[in-house]
């Protein structure tokens, strides 16, 4: 039998083990969001930026309205990317606001342009124009810190290929020159082990921050009491009893369902 004294000795480290396994999966989560994200900001961004410049580039004649209808559908694909790398990144489901859909009595030319009517999807491809920037200098950063995190703390194996390097000058020789060797080493680690510790934070920084334009741009409101309609569906009216009268199918009353932006 497991004394009291025992099983609760138990229960930390099985609370350091979670939150160790909750801290690696947070900083896998934040480096691929922010290291995935930069090709695909380049990417969509190009896209993008090339469709909006022809598209209104010839917009005077029909070519060009198509072509930008056929960019805004385009930028629903790319931020439904997006939104897959938000919900990886929250590890929950995210929400969207509904795009606008033509009326059912819409001809083919109608339905051909009717994105351009969707704000929506003006959205959509606004993002990328927005995004790009800002994943860039976050794409930079995390590179930057990760690269200078293990280059520290793996100084060991690598710190003596730059001895060979003619006319190469060690930091040390500059802070303890009894000891140049030695004192190079512990600034290189020290450093890494430094940047290792903040790397978490910096990442989990860098992610939101790219993040943050995405779920302003791309989903729905994050306040619950925000509802999204969903539908609108005809309400089952109640018969008279002894009544044969049935309304007519344009004046029959719809119900608006709704869900919480949650």
């Amino acid at each position: 039998m497991l004394t009291s004294a025992a099983m609760t000795a138990r229960v930390p480290e099985r609370s350091v083990d979670a939150m160790n396994a909750s801290l690696f999966t947070g900083l896998g989560r934040d480096t691929r969001y922010v290291f995935l994200g930069f090709p695909l900001a380049v990417f969509s961004f190009a896209v993008v930026l090339t469709g909006l410049a022809l598209g209104i580039g010839t917009s005077v004649v029909f070519g060009g309205l198509v072509l930008l209808s056929v960019l805004l559908v385009t930028a629903r694909g790319l931020a439904h990317v997006d939104r897959i790398r938000l919900s990886d990144l929250y590890g929950r489901p995210v929400m969207r606001l509904p795009y606008r859909t033509p009326p059912k009595n819409a001809g083919p030319l109608r339905q051909l342009l009717h994105p351009l009517t969707c704000s929506r999807s003006w959205l959509d491809a606004l993002h990328p124009l927005l995004r790009f920037p800002v994943s860039l200098v976050t794409f930079v950063v995390a590179v930057t810190w990760w690269a200078l995190s293990l280059g520290g703390l793996l100084y060991p194996l690598w710190g003596w290929s730059l001895y060979l390097v003619p006319g190469y000058t060690d930091v040390g020789t500059y802070v303890l020159p009894e000891y140049p060797v030695l004192a190079t080493l512990a600034f290189h680690m020290v450093g890494g082990a430094l940047f290792a510790l903040t790397l978490p934070l910096v990442m989990r920084f860098l992610a939101q921050a790219e993040a943050t334009l995405a779920r302003a741009l791309l989903l729905a409101p994050e306040d619950a009491g925000v509802q999204v309609l969903t539908a609108e569906v005809p309400a089952q009216a109640p018969a008279a009893q002894g009544s044969d009268d049935v309304p007519e199918p344009d004046r029959q009353p719809t119900v608006r369902r709704f869900v919480s932006a949650r």
